[in-house]
């Protein structure tokens, strides 16, 4: 599960960070300010630890139950959007999220 949340906090940290650097719909984004922003270390520090500790999961655990895990990322990354950055989740993908968490569950145990 820190592996899910490290991935779902990179990824939700690099879309605000790219929000940030490019703040007017108009104006082209500044690559160089994204990469300057903490929220693209942010996003760096977090793939570099889900990375590591995602090789140490498939040491520990069989990819048959590890790998389905990672789909709560498909989740938590909209639930986190739409808590974080005020993105709208319409009915049909919170349908989607639950069928996911529960294929999971399933999966899993």
């Amino acid at each position: 599960m820190i592996v899910v949340l490290f991935g779902t906090t990179a990824n939700v940290s690099l879309k605000y960070g790219l929000y940030v650097s490019n703040p007017t719909k108009g104006a082209s984004p500044s690559i160089i300010n994204l990469l300057l922003s903490r929220y693209f270390l942010i996003w760096f520090v977090c793939y570099t630890f889900m990375t590591i500790l995602w090789l140490y999961v498939l040491r520990t655990v069989p990819l048959s139950q590890a790998f389905p895990v990672l789909g709560l990322m498909y989740a938590l990354i909209p639930i986190a959007s739409h808590y974080l950055l005020k993105e709208q989740v319409v009915l049909s993908q919170w349908i989607g999220i639950s069928i996911i968490i529960t294929g999971v569950i399933l999966v899993v145990n």
